[in-house]
């Protein structure tokens, strides 16, 4: 009896040993080379949270999201399905799942979000992506009833009425485009697409003018299409690797939330101080928080990793100037045109610059250059109207009226073209100049 008992146990150890691997080469893993030290230790300690536990589905769910927040997705998408059969009462991991098959094909998507709708009918985020995946297949008339449910659930929700009124921009009702493409904007202000797509709706409409206005405003928008889906946001909170800590900085700067901002940025500087863009964030986050000396120090620690990096030249001149350094300031504003000859606000840095060292001829000169370059971004061009002006009075009363005439005529062309107000005014300052 004894011998049987120990084949039996030995039998039985054998047995869940065997299961016990079994479940570890089910578990999906992703290749990690080249991921960070937290980012492997997380991932090790989920997937011995489901060698101890592999029947349960929270336990494969939460290990999708990790894994997805670190854009393993096709491990994700193992996991969540595993996840969806394991709790098929759970509305998250359905709904994960759809939204991660969905950035494949849409038409797959759909079974998915309505099988996790039905499980939570009013959460309208869900309602927004079942609604643009029927729009990306074609199926109109329903997506504009997701739309529109979307809206009533969320009246907030910025992506419901947009979806509305790209849907009656394409049916031809340019008046509920605009008014819903209006309210979407007002929501998302920070959104390029809703802008220029509300552009559209307003030259249909018939008002091109205003549509025109609103494209011009539009090219200044980075290209952010935050939506308010906090189960989708909660995936990306997971993430613990650098890149991730700056897209959430990105995020939370887009709302306002700074000390967010900066919180993400420095906890990603800490896992990689290498990476240039976290400290040029940084430094943006800083100066629009007041902090200029912060900003300074950052935006020269990008400078030092990656001279090259989009932006942080400018940002350097403009901070230098700021401090009161103007060497340091036209030296980065001339490496900034060497790079990018038409960035004017560049252009006007360095005419500010000649201007206060009295250096009258290469302000003239690279107010021209900045003439010719007719910006469209109206900041830039109202500056530009500004200095052409102050240039011309500056002149004016040191006696030279025709010099003075010429820069009021640029100014003043300038601002005819756009209808700007100031037109009314330079008009009759040129006249006094040229009696």
């Amino acid at each position: 009896m004894s011998e049987l008992r120990e084949k039996v146990a030995g039998f039985a150890l054998a047995f869940f040993l065997g299961a016990a691997a079994l479940g570890a080469q089910d578990i999906p893993t992703p290749r990690l080379d080249g991921a960070e030290p937290a980012v492997r230790q997380r991932l090790a300690s989920l997937q011995a949270d489901l060698r101890a536990d592999p029947e349960n589905g929270d336990a494969w769910g939460r290990y999708g999201m990790v894994l997805e927040a670190h854009t393993f997705t096709d491990e994700a998408i193992d996991a969540y399905r595993r996840a969806h059969e394991l709790s098929p009462r759970t509305f998250r991991w359905p709904y994960l799942l759809a939204a991660l098959i969905d950035e494949r094909s849409a038409a797959d998507s759909l079974p998915l979000y309505r099988s996790a709708l039905a499980l939570d009918p009013d959460y309208a985020p869900g309602r927004v992506r079942l609604a643009e995946a029927l729009e990306r297949t074609g199926q109109f008339d329903a997506a504009n009833r997701e739309y529109a449910q979307a809206a009533r659930l969320g009246p907030a929700n910025a992506h419901a009425h947009a979806g509305l009124g790209r849907l009656a921009l394409a049916a031809g009702d340019a008046d509920a485009a605009v008014r819903h493409l209006s309210r979407a904007r007002e929501l998302a202000p920070e959104n390029r697409s809703f802008a220029v797509t509300l552009a559209q709706a307003y030259a249909r409409a018939g008002d091109r003018e205003r549509g025109q206005r609103i494209a011009a405003a539009a090219r200044s928008l980075g290209r952010i299409n935050y939506r308010n889906d906090p189960i989708r946001s909660s995936v990306q909170d997971l993430a613990l690797d650098a890149r991730s800590h700056l897209r959430r900085a990105n995020a939370h700067r887009v709302h306002g939330e700074l000390d967010l901002a900066e919180r993400e940025l420095r906890a990603g500087i800490e896992l990689d101080p290498s990476r240039p863009e976290l400290h040029f964030v940084l430094a943006e986050v800083l100066a629009a928080s007041g902090d200029q000396p912060g900003s300074l120090a950052a935006a020269r620690r990008a400078y030092e990793l990656h001279p090259e990096l989009e932006g942080v030249v400018p940002f350097l001149a403009r901070a230098l100037f700021q401090t009161g350094d103007l060497n340091g300031a036209l030296a980065m504003a001339e490496e900034a045109l060497e790079t990018h000859p038409g960035n004017v606000n560049m252009m006007l840095l360095i005419a500010l610059i000649s201007a206060e060292r009295g250096d009258v001829v290469r302000t003239v000169e690279i107010l021209d250059r900045a003439y010719q370059a007719r910006p469209q971004d109206p900041p830039t061009r109202d500056g530009l109207i500004q200095l052409l002006t102050n240039v011309g009075e500056a002149m004016a009363s040191s006696g030279l009226p025709e010099a003075a005439a010429g820069q009021f005529e640029k100014a003043l062309d300038l601002a005819e073209e756009t209808g700007n107000p100031v037109a009314t005014q330079l008009r009759r300052r040129l006249a006094q100049v040229r009696r």
